[in-house]
């Protein structure tokens, strides 16, 4: 006699109902999740970016030791920026050897810019793009064939670019006012500013409103007065801080993309400034290469940005600094007391 068979109920599927709450559970878990992953990468980043500062610091202080004297700002000889300079202390002395500097930098009748004058014998160098001057939170949307950067070196709180006397100078002063040695920091190296970071600009040229926050656009045709020699930080402020935010209607005239030209000592590509705050906009009195120009940090950390002071050390800066100890940190040998807790 055969044994009775069982028989089993069926087994229900997931009702519709269940259905949507398990995907609405898991979309809660991903909207809780997704932004501390965000907040994870950003901090990965940010990591990065201090890093290639710490680095940056280290071949100028290595420079120095060599040279006896840091690398010149804008002008510099020939045209060639201080991150060229300071290639063989970022362990790029092949790269540095392939530069011929007898050809000046500058986009003029010897030309080394890649393809853009009559002489780009250093093209090839132009276009090598290096990880350790750019910082990978940035967006580059710069089309330029040249390699692009992210550090900028500190020229000083004043406007002035080309002002060899200005007391507001920095670090990193034109060549003409002779290179800037320890001995002449006397504000102390931990309380003035070496480089810090700057965001890309847009398209292949500044002539472009860049609609992104913070913004790579100058407003032109400032007054003349922020650029006269003389003219305070607190002057040259007050003049681009009335001007406003930029506008498609109120930019500068023409000139370089910002951070375009990663080779150049232009004050549009590896120099800025501490006239206004960081992540502000910056003010041109008429071409965004030249003197006359406010040239901001900028970031896209999140409300702040990364410093390099003079001692080697990375600080991450607010946005909402005070003003007054901006300037400070921009200048060398002003005598201003900087207290730890204001940065």
């Amino acid at each position: 006699m055969s044994p009775a068979r069982t028989h089993r109920c069926p087994r229900p599927a997931f009702t519709l109902i269940e259905l949507l709450v398990v995907i609405a559970i898991i979309a809660v878990l991903i909207a809780l999740l997704l932004p501390a992953v965000q907040a994870a990468r950003e901090a990965a980043r940010r990591a990065q970016c201090v890093n290639n500062l710490k680095q940056i610091g280290l071949a100028l202080h290595n420079y120095h030791d060599t040279r006896g004297a840091f690398p010149s700002g804008y002008p510099s000889w020939n045209g060639w920026g201080p991150m060229v300079m300071i290639l063989p202390h970022l362990e790029q002395q092949n790269l540095f050897n392939a530069i011929n500097f007898n050809s000046a930098y500058h986009s003029n009748s010897a030309s080394s810019r890649g393809g853009s004058g009559t002489h780009p014998v250093n093209s090839t160098v132009a276009y090598t793009q290096l990880n350790t001057i750019n910082c990978p939170s940035d967006t580059d949307r710069l089309t330029t064939a040249e390699a692009h950067l992210n550090y900028a070196f500190c020229m000083g709180s004043d406007a002035y670019g080309n002002n060899t006397s200005s007391p507001f100078n920095g670090v990193f002063v034109p060549d003409s006012a002779g290179n800037t040695t320890l001995a002449a920091i006397t504000d102390g190296l931990s309380n003035t500013a070496g480089a810090s970071e700057r965001v890309k600009g847009l398209n292949s040229n500044s002539a472009t409103f860049d609609g992104m926050r913070p913004s790579s656009s100058h407003v032109g045709k400032m007054s003349a007065t922020m650029a006269a020699k003389g003219t305070t930080p607190q002057q040259a402020y007050q003049i681009c801080h009335a001007a406003g935010a930029p506008t498609a209607a109120n930019m500068a005239s023409g000139g370089d993309p910002l951070m375009g030209y990663w080779m150049d000592s232009e004050p549009s590509q590896g120099l800025y400034n501490h006239v206004m705050p960081p992540n502000t906009w910056n003010c041109s009195t008429d071409n965004t290469n030249y003197h006359g120009t406010a040239i901001s940090a900028s970031s896209r950390h999140p409300g702040s940005v990364n410093l390099l002071l003079m001692d080697g050390s990375v600080r991450s800066i607010k946005s909402t600094i005070s003003m007054p100890t901006w300037w400070a940190l921009g200048t060398k040998s002003m005598g201003e007391v900087i207290s730890a807790d204001s940065l």
